[in-house]
């Protein structure tokens, strides 16, 4: 009986982590892109059609890249929800953006496997907390030179 009562809270736990994380990664990614599709190039979006959309959906990424700076950009609501992400022009973007090798290293990336944790939450929160306040230019940056792993 308390091994479940443990598993129940530690799940509680880290969707809570999940979402405090996801709260920094729309933030910082409002931020870099501004409020710009980065697919279709769909200007002025605001509330609930500004999305931070995932260059490889978040339900075949893992961890690793669901919450990664690289894979992740701002999207309108028709890109990213009637679309589906609208891959094949978000590829080209990215391309045309950040060049093949970046892309490519994603796509690369989605072989890596983490245990997502609360360690792993807990890291990432704190991450994505100290860099939260960066400039445009400053995030954009990083964002071209990010590993997916920590240079804190």
């Amino acid at each position: 009986m308390k091994k479940t009562k443990l598993k129940k809270k530690s799940k509680s736990r880290i969707s809570l982590l999940k979402r405090k994380l996801w709260e920094f990664c729309k933030t910082i990614i409002r931020v870099r892109d501004g409020n710009i599709c980065v697919i279709c190039g769909k200007k002025n979006l605001e509330k609930g059609g500004w999305h931070t959309g995932h260059f490889l959906p978040s339900s075949t990424c893992g961890a690793f890249l669901r919450y990664d700076l690289r894979n992740l950009h701002s999207s309108c609501y028709n890109c990213n929800i009637n679309l589906g992400g609208n891959g094949a022009l978000y590829y080209l973007a990215l391309i045309d953006k950040f060049g093949k090798a970046f892309v490519d290293s994603i796509i690369k990336d989605r072989q890596k496997s983490i245990k997502a944790d609360e360690t792993f939450y807990n890291n990432k929160i704190k991450e994505y907390e100290e860099i939260s306040s960066w400039s445009k230019d400053k995030l954009l940056n990083h964002t071209k030179i990010y590993t997916g792993q920590s240079p804190l």
